[in-house]
């Protein structure tokens, strides 16, 4: 794992939070003992019992969703509930809130959660916003948005820091 592209991600991710975010993941990466042992319990539910290669991923997974910048959703959630979840990102980055009502026929809501997130993105698109996804190897997405504009950037340095940050679902 590349560190300085980690934090530099850290940084382009963290929104208003850079502080919390860079500290975080900077205890994960200089002293993974410390952070196990500070978020033991959370940790805990992702079934991580010991420190591991990708703990400094993780704790910027876990720190962005505390501070919803992040949102996990299950692999087969409905599109309703999508909807919320992308408002409820959207919100929390003050940008403008989006009309859902072509989503609301059955045709959607019968979908399946990868091919939805793909509608959704590409409406999101139209108001300049990205909708991407954390991947940690489970069977959620980890789901963020982010300036168009900055989404290329973003991977390239997830690449780097080689980790994934995927908008195609």
């Amino acid at each position: 794992m590349n560190n300085s592209a980690l934090l530099e991600l850290s940084r382009k991710l963290s929104f208003d939070v850079e502080g919390i975010v860079i500290d975080d993941v900077g205890l994960a990466l200089e002293k993974p003992l410390a952070y196990f042992e500070k978020y033991k319990d959370r940790l805990d539910e992702r079934c991580i019992n010991e420190t591991i290669e990708e703990l400094a991923w993780i704790s910027l997974v876990d720190v962005l969703l505390e501070h919803q910048l992040a949102f996990e959703i299950d692999w087969k959630e409905t599109g309703p509930y999508v909807c919320d979840v992308v408002d409820e990102l959207m919100d929390r980055k003050k940008l403008a809130s989006i009309d859902w009502k072509e989503f609301e026929s059955d045709h959607y809501s019968e979908m399946p959660t990868d091919e939805f997130l793909n509608h959704v993105a590409k409406k999101l698109g139209e108001a300049g916003v990205s909708l991407a996804y954390m991947d940690i190897d489970s069977d959620s997405y980890v789901l963020i948005t982010v300036s168009t504009a900055d989404l290329d950037e973003i991977k390239r340095l997830s690449e780097e820091a080689e980790v994934v940050i995927s908008d195609s679902f």
